[in-house]
């Protein structure tokens, strides 16, 4: 019995943040023990950077779930830094309202006749509002939650032009939580559904897309653990007009971080990924700081 209490009393200390992953895991979904088996009631923040290279001629989003697509315009580098800040609001003990928005600079290179020219741009991306419910738990160990969430604003680029957008994109994931000392596992399946949208003169219907992600966090002590992720995103066709531009394409990554509890009530994290299909990345940097207010 005193050895179950002493478990218990180290347990309560443990603030494990998972890495945010976009691809296969919310921002919004801050791993710890806290989170899992209580409810954090009340407002928390996650704040993250990203820094984002590709080598390839396609153009990224990041959130909820990482997307790609090649518009025609010959791109043969992009460079992203990406600030994200989510909120989340403690509705009651099963529901949090999340709202998530992204900053991005973004500097482009397209191929030219005889040398290559970059382009600039700072903008205010997108900004997503929605709603996590918590399921019960499944055999007493397994803490499902389905998260909803649509962009009530989003800035695209298409062909070097930009339209702002509303109502435009829905994500739904279901993910499936475990938490067995010392590891805490996740798995998700997630879809992002796009309607057609208007830029420029072009009628544009986004890859809707389908993620299953896989993401575990070893616990070394009460304030360090060890973040991996992997995840697989099959993308449908892209058309323009109605006419297919992109074909479907598969989007995946892995990646690993490192998440340290700086006290009760933030914990700091970093993570790198790299892309394992020719669609995604070629690679990710991130760090991310959550706090319990």
């Amino acid at each position: 019995m005193l050895h179950l209490k002493y478990i218990v009393n180290i347990k309560s200390q443990i603030v494990v943040l998972a890495m945010l992953f976009t691809s296969s895991l919310y921002a919004s979904d801050a791993i710890t023990v806290d989170s899992i088996f209580k409810k954090n009631n009340g407002v928390r923040s996650i704040t993250s950077l990203d820094f984002i290279t590709s080598n390839n001629t396609r153009t990224f989003t990041t959130y909820p779930t990482m997307s790609s697509y090649d518009d025609g315009s010959n791109v043969v580098e992009t460079r992203q830094t990406v600030l994200n800040e989510t909120i989340l609001y403690g509705y009651n003990s099963k529901i949090d309202f999340i709202f998530s928005g992204n900053y991005i600079y973004d500097r482009t290179t397209y191929a030219g006749v005889n040398s290559n020219n970059s382009k600039t741009n700072t903008k205010f991306d997108a900004l997503w509002l929605g709603v996590k419910y918590d399921l019960d738990s499944i055999f007493g160990e397994f803490k499902p939650s389905i998260t909803f969430q649509t962009a009530v604003f989003q800035n695209l680029s298409y062909q070097q032009k930009e339209e702002n957008h509303n109502l435009k994109s829905y994500s739904l994931q279901y993910s499936l939580k475990n938490y067995s000392d010392p590891l805490v596992s996740t798995i998700s399946f997630a879809t992002t559904q796009n309607l057609k949208r208007e830029i420029g003169n072009k009628s544009v219907k986004l890859a809707d897309s389908y993620t299953i992600g896989l993401d575990l966090s070893l616990i070394l002590n009460p304030k360090v653990s060890l973040n991996f992720a992997f995840d697989n995103t099959f993308q449908t066709k892209m058309k323009e007009d109605d006419f297919v531009v992109n074909d479907s394409s598969i989007l995946s990554s892995m990646g690993f971080g490192v998440t340290y509890s700086l006290d009760d009530k933030n914990a700091f994290t970093f993570g790198a990924k790299t892309g394992t299909s020719a669609n995604t990345p070629d690679s990710t940097l991130s760090f991310s700081l959550w706090h319990k207010f």
